[in-house]
């Protein structure tokens, strides 16, 4: 297929998924680890992750399997799938509330806690492995990821903690038209520096404490180039549907599903695997999800930039996309206010949050100052019910303390087993709310 046929293929596709609905979803991963030692819960170990899935299939979710191992669940309104160190995530269907988001999720909680109290296990919410080293971590049973930790053990010295070690928040958000897209897009990929340090929840490094910011930031930094970071297509002029497609097109995507049968491909750019080969909807999709830049598109807009975090904090950075994008107003406001900042500033920003956190500057404001504004018109364009939502981000704002940085203070006065207290998830959520 010619380069333009592949680029008009990739258009259309992105044209089909504009809409009014305004609908959100989201994907939270969690670490498993022993109560006992803190330490990760693999996937083959006896009683573990494998076992916690089966568990939950017993209770009405539908098992998905790879070779025929349980590798994933769904039901009408969540999956539940694996990371490579099997850090366990649920990906939230679209909703057009918040209130419902949360409900699906601590139904999920309400699910999987008892299975894990049962065996010893806590579920946790940090942006990296609390206790176990990168090298203890087995790898998951997909298939996929042992193509994939070869080929970026090859392209960055942290692709393996990247895979193994993080854990993450996201969140997906629809666009009316093109235009409507090339604002969000731009939106986001510029206020990532900003909620990349407003949100590190990662105090952890290899087993002990990370004294730097943004631990995220740098390990990702450190996996591969090509397909991490920032898009910088977004800052051109021209940016749009047919940019983001060459952006794709340029891009290797590590390797491809032939015949039920994942296949490495090398250094080939999808321009080249494609030219001689099909390209369904099911090879489209798969190679938009191989770059994993802080910000991508699907048929939707994915914000990526976040830490996994207690639920009231990953509710919060949902209200703040939802006020930011969804009033349209504010979405005007917000563009014409980050049209100031180059993208040199943002790459620098994103540079300098690694040593000054929340206190380093995108162009001439602090990333908390940023922040604040950011806050401050939000409020004033949710409904009136979901700018409570918003109050743990407030918190941050205020104190200029991250969660990591309350971490690593509380560290020199508590054990890591007393300040991780507020990352275990357990039941007591479900009946406070």
């Amino acid at each position: 297929m010619k380069s333009k046929e592949l680029k008009e293929k990739l258009i259309t596709y992105f044209r089909a998924g504009e809409c009014e609905i305004e609908s959100l979803g989201m994907e939270i991963e969690h670490f498993v680890v022993e109560r006992d030692t803190l330490k990760s819960v693999g996937y083959r170990k006896v009683g573990g992750v494998k076992e916690v899935l089966k568990a939950l299939e017993k209770k009405g979710w539908e098992g998905q399997k790879e070779g025929g191992k349980l590798i994933g669940l769904k039901s009408s309104k969540a999956d539940i799938t694996l990371e490579p160190g099997g850090q366990l995530e649920i990906g939230i269907s679209p909703q057009e509330k918040i209130e419902d988001l949360k409900k699906i999720y601590l139904d999920f909680l309400e699910d999987i806690i008892p299975i894990l109290e049962k065996k010893g296990y806590w579920l946790i919410n940090l942006g990296y492995q609390l206790h176990s080293k990168i090298k203890e971590i087995e790898w998951n049973a997909k298939e996929r990821y042992k193509i994939m930790s070869d080929y970026l053990a090859k392209t960055g010295k942290y692709a393996h903690n990247m895979m193994k070690g993080t854990a993450a928040l996201q969140v997906a958000l629809d666009y009316r038209d093109e235009e409507d897209f090339i604002k969000k897009f731009r939106v986001a990929n510029t206020l990532s520096p900003v909620l990349s340090s407003l949100l590190d929840n990662s105090p952890f490094f290899e087993g002990g404490v990370y004294e730097g910011q943004a631990l995220r930031t740098v390990i990702w930094d450190n996996t591969d180039d090509e397909r991490c970071g920032i898009v910088k297509e977004a800052f051109d002029e021209d940016f749009g549907y047919k940019k983001y497609a060459e952006y794709i097109l340029s891009r290797r995507p590590i390797l491809i599903k032939s015949r039920g049968e994942y296949i490495s491909t090398l250094d080939k750019n999808n321009y080249q695997i494609f030219e001689n080969r099909e390209f369904g909807t099911e090879e489209l999709e798969h190679i938009l999800t191989m770059v994993f830049p802080d910000v991508r598109a699907k048929q939707f807009v994915e914000i990526r930039m976040a830490d996994s975090l207690p639920p009231e904090y990953s509710f919060a950075v949902v209200a703040l996309w939802k006020g930011l994008f969804y009033n349209q107003k504010l979405l005007d406001k917000v563009y014409n206010f980050i049209r100031e900042f180059t993208l040199a500033e943002v790459l620098s920003a994103r540079k300098e949050i690694i040593d000054k956190g929340i206190e380093a500057y995108l162009g001439e404001y602090k990333v908390v100052e940023v922040g604040e504004k950011l806050l401050d018109w939000v409020k004033l364009s949710l409904a009136e019910d979901e700018v409570g939502y918003l109050a743990p981000l407030v918190d941050i704002i205020k104190s200029r303390e991250t969660l990591a940085n309350k971490a690593k203070k509380e560290l020199k006065l508590k054990s890591k087993r007393e300040v991780i207290e507020d990352h275990i998830l357990n039941l007591s959520i479900k009946e406070d709310n």
